[in-house]
């Protein structure tokens, strides 16, 4: 299992959005605090390396 990194409300929201038009509903999202004291998402995906490649790569696009 691995996780796409939110670092705003607005990018949670984008990937959030990703993932169910996707179809992937079983997420989870665990918040954290980073090196700068500012809050994170960790949203967890179950798939395999190369489709999470794929979904970061889209990921990154939109975000960007």
């Amino acid at each position: 299992m691995e996780y796409l990194l939110a670092k705003s409300d607005r990018q949670l929201g984008i990937c959030l959005r990703m993932l169910y038009d996707e179809g992937y509903k079983g997420l989870v999202v665990e918040s954290a605090i980073n090196a700068k004291n500012r809050m994170e998402f960790h949203v967890k995906v179950m798939a395999d390396e190369d489709k999470m490649a794929k979904l970061n790569d889209r990921y990154q696009t939109l975000i960007s």
